[in-house]
């Protein structure tokens, strides 16, 4: 199954597709399986604009060849089901896949269960992700997000800057459920067993500048753990 995309590159991704709702729910247990609750949504005019272009694509392709589809935000629960299953080897399980509307957004509602945290490489999870268990015998989960994709510097930031006006109605919610209690995060929202970072820009217009210069971190206890390394 083609990568998906997490919360990375989303210059590209706004550009093409306009805003975007996400929200992921990671769940982590004692000996690296878990669960994900992920949810993704766009607006239902957006969606139109798409499939417009789509179309165009298709049309404009040459005889004999097949347009590409690189639509990594599916809204086709057909679609969705097929790729799970060819992840059913890696321990990934679909448990369910729902489209639903609400205020003339469109939403894919995804939730999985995995049995080794170290093959979600081709989910809507744990991309540029690292765990690794540090020389006290915690686990340490790190992420950033890529400066090069999310537009890196000053020239970067003042593109960023000239699209704010496009951006309204965009957040990302990344929550990470720990097995254990949490030691340090640097996520602004967290309780003894939860971490989690919130970037809404129309609560705060700045949070999609922030979002290339966020550091994800997460140092958990590591008592009666087997998590395998992620690097």
């Amino acid at each position: 199954m083609k990568k998906w995309i997490w919360a990375l590159s989303l210059v590209a991704i706004i550009a093409l597709t306009g805003c975007l709702k996400m929200e992921q729910d990671i769940t982590l247990n004692k000996d690296g399986s878990g669960n994900v609750k992920f949810v993704y949504g766009m607006s239902e005019q957006t969606i139109k604009q798409m499939e417009s272009m789509k179309e165009m694509s298709k049309s404009m392709a040459k005889e004999g060849e097949e347009a590409e589809d690189d639509n990594d935000f599916e809204f086709d629960v057909d679609k969705v089901k097929k790729g799970f299953e060819e992840m059913k080897a890696q321990g990934i399980t679909l448990n369910s896949a729902t489209v639903t509307t609400e205020d003339g957004w469109k939403y894919m509602n995804i939730d999985f269960d995995f049995k080794d945290v170290s093959k979600l490489d081709d989910t809507p999870v744990f991309k540029n992700v690292s765990i690794i268990k540090n020389a006290d015998g915690n686990y340490v989960i790190t992420s950033k997000m890529d400066s090069n994709n999310m537009g890196g510097g000053d020239a970067g930031a003042e593109q960023m800057k000239a699209m704010l006006p496009m951006l309204s109605g965009m957040r990302i919610a990344i929550k990470i459920n720990t097995p254990n209690a949490i030691i340090s995060t640097t996520a602004p929202i967290k309780t003894k067993n939860s971490a989690e970072w919130v970037f809404d820009v129309d609560k705060d217009p700045d949070s999609f500048l922030n979002m290339s210069k966020t550091n994800m971190e997460v140092i958990f206890g590591g008592a009666g753990c087997t998590i395998p390394e992620v690097k």
